[in-house]
């Protein structure tokens, strides 16, 4: 619900648990005023009524005057401090000009309150065009609040959308320019965060290629935090998200906890600012290294989308309402899919690029014989691409790996009654192929400098209407002359030398292109489903999530390994969206050796998938992989559409246990996994959450036998009492199902 009060000019943003308020001011500026979880037994009449407005901290000194909380910063009166928007014009208005001598450009933005106005339609910057549904496609208000600059022709609106379920505020801002000269954009924020004073623990992820999701806590000192990716997707060594709050007052399941993420695939940056004050400021947006924005006369931006919330639930409070959020807002619902995601089978693992129409044949009749439901063939079934030297951007099917073509391994899987996907890389392009002998002046270089390859590969220039056409031109054939279902989207190296007929706007183009040939893609084959992937997990956030119905969440497959990035990733993202595979060992990644009962444990933590070489399974085992998959498929809706617990951390115990749970309480999933494991060491019982005290739970081994049997109540208070002591690599996962007593 939107509150506005007319006499004191305050909006009240009312959600199901929390509330948002700011107020225009004496000068029309527009202040926070608080943002907070409401009070037990707070109402909706219950609102801040603005005559207790926002005041600065006295100063014995003249230093310190930009600390008042806009709700949008500009650079002019605030120059110390970090901004929501930096923007310079080139003159004045005309009839200023002549009141005074122009030095420029003048880089000032003075933004007053205009009007304001509650829609349902309104839509943040690079929404998805494809016309899916989402899971709960209900129209949602918006509020618009435009403020206009005091002397130049230009206008911000800044736009609050509420989804009060989830208790889930998204926070955009719209760029106008009504003047007849162009206004130059250096720096611009989707929004800024003002939290409370002292809620200065914050929560974040960093890594790498196969170690993505590492999970950091630290106290914000006095200053700058930065979090941030540059480049042309999310990126491995930081996701777009945080969490935030006071210093040993919020836990996995208590306190309050403030949290934001990014809908944005391209360069972003989240700057934490902990100010000598007390206060704290999240501002997150558009990366300003490299950036620059033109807005030419009449012309508007509307920029993605700052996903933010705060949670009395402690850490999984936060995460749950994100993955709620994400599950029925966020991820496009294809017409032919159910709401579950399938059991997977990719082949890269099991052949790398020795591809044969036999071999893959093979694999498929043994991935359907276990239950699989979509079988992928990876890397290697187009152009020269017999090794990763050669090959990239000609996407035609190569006669020499299938010399009849696709579609009679197409057919074979559909007989076999599995849906069939395939692997694609589009942004890249081999020197040694086609494409690049024909057009080499279509990646992304500068004139006469060198062009640095990884991987034997180099960008395409998608600042390039023309690549951009070609790319989705050779993917529609693809997909039109074939009965493909899914395709897994690949991206696998980071820029150099971003050298594009867009200039500097290639970091947001680029971005915007590959969104643009995903939602065209989706328009036409409207059964197409697809994966996110960038060497694993270097793309996955909110943006690429409204166009992808899954994502790759590491190239490690190491169970071992996988225990700590699932567990960081959960932080913000939901189970069915992450895929996770159960391979061979030794590791391909690692060499480690783990049993194959954890492997299946920590990969039904998401959205299953097999990559293992099922050529080299004997039968007893190939029955066990059977076994395992029949059961992920009883409790696949609990694990994709139940809310979230993490029960016991690695940073705590070592051992991960985790639980979903759905809405009604009467089904569950626990999962335990040991990691770390000391002699003589005794972790505590998991207690379990969630669940209905008064009802009693049976708990289902993978094999439907029962291995435990206790009332909710007990789960809840006592815990899982035989799991202590556990040695490593020790893992289960039991179904918990309500029976009468």
């Amino acid at each position: 619900m939107i509150d506005f009060n007319a006499a004191t000019r305050t909006f009240n943003l009312i959600l199901a648990g929390s509330v948002y308020a700011f107020q225009v001011d004496g000068e029309g500026r527009l202040v926070h005023l608080a943002w907070a979880p409401r009070p037990a037994g707070a109402t909706d009449d219950d609102v801040i009524d603005g005559r207790n407005g926002f005041k600065a901290a006295d100063s014995v000194a003249s230093f310190e005057r930009q600390t008042r909380r806009d709700e949008f910063l500009t650079f002019g009166d605030v120059t110390y401090h970090e901004v929501s928007l930096k923007a310079s014009f080139a003159s004045l208005p005309r009839d200023l000009a002549a009141q005074e001598a122009l030095h420029g450009p003048i880089r000032d933005v003075r933004l007053r309150y205009a009007s304001h106005e509650v829609v349902t339609d309104a839509q943040p910057g690079l929404a998805p065009t494809h016309g899916l549904p989402t899971s709960d496609p209900s129209p949602r208000q918006t509020l618009r609040v435009t403020l206009r600059d005091t002397v130049q022709p230009f206008a911000v609106t800044l736009c609050y959308r509420l989804t009060p379920e989830h208790d889930i505020l998204e926070r955009w801002c719209e760029l106008e320019n009504s003047g007849q000269e162009a206004v130059t954009v250096e720096a611009l924020n989707f929004a800024v965060l003002h939290l409370p004073k002292g809620a200065t623990e914050l929560t974040s992820v960093y890594g790498n290629w196969a170690r993505e999701f590492t999970t950091q806590r630290e106290r914000l000192p006095v200053g700058i935090r930065v979090i941030e990716q540059r480049g042309l997707q999310t990126g491995h060594f930081a996701n777009p998200f945080f969490l935030a709050n006071w210093p040993g007052q919020a836990w996995e399941e208590c306190g309050p906890v403030y949290f934001g993420a990014l809908a944005f695939s391209g360069s972003w940056r989240i700057t934490a600012e902990h100010l000598a004050s007390g206060d704290v400021r999240i501002h997150g947006g558009y990366n300003p290294f490299d950036f620059r924005l033109d807005l030419e006369p009449g012309q508007r931006h509307v920029t993605p989308a700052w996903v933010c919330g705060v949670s009395n639930a402690g850490w999984g409070g936060a995460s749950r309402r994100l993955h709620a959020f994400t599950r029925q807002r966020v991820l496009p619902r294809a017409p032919g899919w159910s709401e579950e995601r399938p059991v997977l089978y990719n082949s890269w693992e099991a052949t790398y690029f020795d591809l044969s129409q036999a071999g893959q044949v093979e694999l498929a009749r043994k991935a359907a014989a276990i239950g699989v439901e979509l079988f992928c063939v990876d890397d290697g079934w187009f152009g020269a691409r017999r090794s990763d030297l050669a090959g990239l951007g000609d996407w035609v099917v190569s006669p020499e790996v299938f010399p009849g073509g696709l579609n009679p391994l197409i057919d074979e899987v559909r007989r076999l009654g599995m849906r069939f996907g395939i692997w694609v890389e589009p942004e890249m392009v081999n020197p040694d192929s086609d494409l690049y002998r024909q057009h080499p002046d279509w990646v992304l270089h500068f004139p006469s400098r060198p062009r640095t390859e990884a991987r034997a590969q180099l960008i395409l220039d998608f600042g390039r209407p023309e690549v951009v056409a070609y790319i989705y031109d050779a993917l529609d054939r693809l997909i039109s002359q074939h009965a493909i279902d899914f395709i897994k989207w690949d991206m696998n190296r980071n820029v150099t030398e971003p050298g594009s007929t867009a200039g500097q706007a290639i970091w947001r183009r680029h971005a915007a292109a590959v969104y643009a040939i995903m939602d065209r893609l989706r328009r036409a084959h409207p059964h197409l489903s697809i994966e996110s992937c960038s060497g694993g997990g270097a793309r996955i956030d909110l943006g690429i999530l409204t166009r992808t119905d899954q994502f790759w969440t590491s190239d490690n497959t190491d169970a071992f390994d996988r225990i700590r990035i699932q567990e960081g990733c959960s932080l913000a993202y939901p189970a069915m969206a992450m895929e996770a595979w159960v391979t061979d060992v030794p590791n391909h990644q690692t060499g480690r050796i783990s049993p194959l009962s954890l492997r299946f444990d920590v990969a039904m933590r998401g959205a299953l998938g097999i990559g293992a070489n099922l050529n080299r399974l004997s039968q007893a085992e190939l029955d066990e992989c059977a076994g395992y998959i029949a059961f992920y498929k009883r409790i696949r809706s609990v694990v994709q559409q139940g809310e979230l617990y993490r029960l016991q951390r690695l940073e705590e115990y070592g051992a991960s246990a985790v639980q979903y749970v759905l809405s009604d309480q009467r089904e569950a999933v626990y999962s335990l996994a040991v990691r770390d494991h000391q002699i003589d060491q005794h972790r505590p019982p998991a207690v379990l959450k969630g669940l209905n005290p008064s009802a009693t739970y049976s708990a289902l081994d993978h094999r439907g036998q029962e291995v435990y049997r206790a009332s909710g109540f007990e789960l809840m208070t006592q815990g899982m009492i035989d799991d202590s002591g556990k040695g490593i690599g020790y893992s289960r996962t039991l179904h918990l199902v309500q029976v009468e007593k």
